[in-house]
């Protein structure tokens, strides 16, 4: 486990879930503080990343300069303009914690996986739950994003600052359809997405019926809509426990 050394920065930076307070030490980033969202909690526009970020206490360059960084990435990925983090962080956590924050980082924008499919590749697929509490242990959300992580099942579990927060973060990443009739839209755009990264053709597992689909494919029903998995191939899909759609039958 890491040692915490030397005084730490203090800082905020407005966005639409509202304030964001964190620490950094001259290591890295060290703490974040999302707000905490209620079911009456909505979304809010604010203003541009250069008028958003303040320092309140900076006892060093280096922590303030590895503080100021944090913030500016955290601005621009509240305001749609960043999908990948690269700041130093400065973790503080058992070495099984650890590893479980490192796959969890590996998450892409704009996807999902459960606790079981975090703890097999973490080699514990009896694991979930222990996954679960290095989820609920990560103190640098979204750098670390947690809210990626769901339930078995597809539905959303087990998040600090509010599940609605964490549904508000998928959209915005658009790892979820907005419902029924942005769904079509939203296909195009994650296959837009996966062509860019050079997948070609992919599947959609559906979580709630442990079946992979075409994307278009009608079988999933309203199941459809919940945080399901992007699978970029059917090899994918069979090792993550997915059958093949009766309906559609992708191959």
């Amino acid at each position: 486990m890491a040692v915490a050394t030397g005084p730490l920065a203090v800082g905020t930076v407005a966005t639409w879930a509202g304030t964001v307070r964190a620490t950094a030490s001259q290591q890295g980033l060290r703490e974040v503080w999302l707000p905490r969202w209620g079911e009456a909690t909505v979304r809010t526009d604010s203003a541009e990343p250069e008028a958003k970020v303040r320092i309140e206490r900076a006892p060093s360059h280096a922590a303030e300069e590895q503080l100021r960084m944090a913030l500016g990435e955290l601005a621009e990925y509240f305001a749609g303009k960043r999908r990948v983090f690269t700041v130093t962080l400065d973790l503080q956590g058992t070495d099984f914690y650890r590893r479980v924050w490192t796959e969890v980082a590996q998450i892409p924008w704009g996807e999902t996986r459960t606790y079981q499919e975090v703890a097999r590749q973490v080699g514990v697929p009896e694991g979930p739950r222990a996954v679960g509490a290095a989820n609920g242990a990560n103190a640098v959300a979204p750098f670390v994003p947690c809210h990626r992580v769901l339930g078995s099942d597809g539905r959303l579990t087990g998040y600090g600052p509010g599940l609605p927060l964490k549904q508000a973060l998928l959209l915005h990443e658009d790892a979820v359809p907005a419902g029924a009739d942005e769904y079509a839209a939203w296909v195009r755009r994650a296959t837009e997405r996966l062509r860019a990264a050079g997948n070609e053709r992919w599947y959609l597992g559906v979580r709630r019926l442990g079946i992979y689909c075409q994307p278009d494919c009608d079988r999933g029903g309203h199941h459809r809509y919940a945080p399901n998995r992007l699978l970029r191939s059917t090899g994918e899909a069979l090792a993550a426990g997915f059958r093949p759609c009766p309906v559609c039958q992708p191959s």
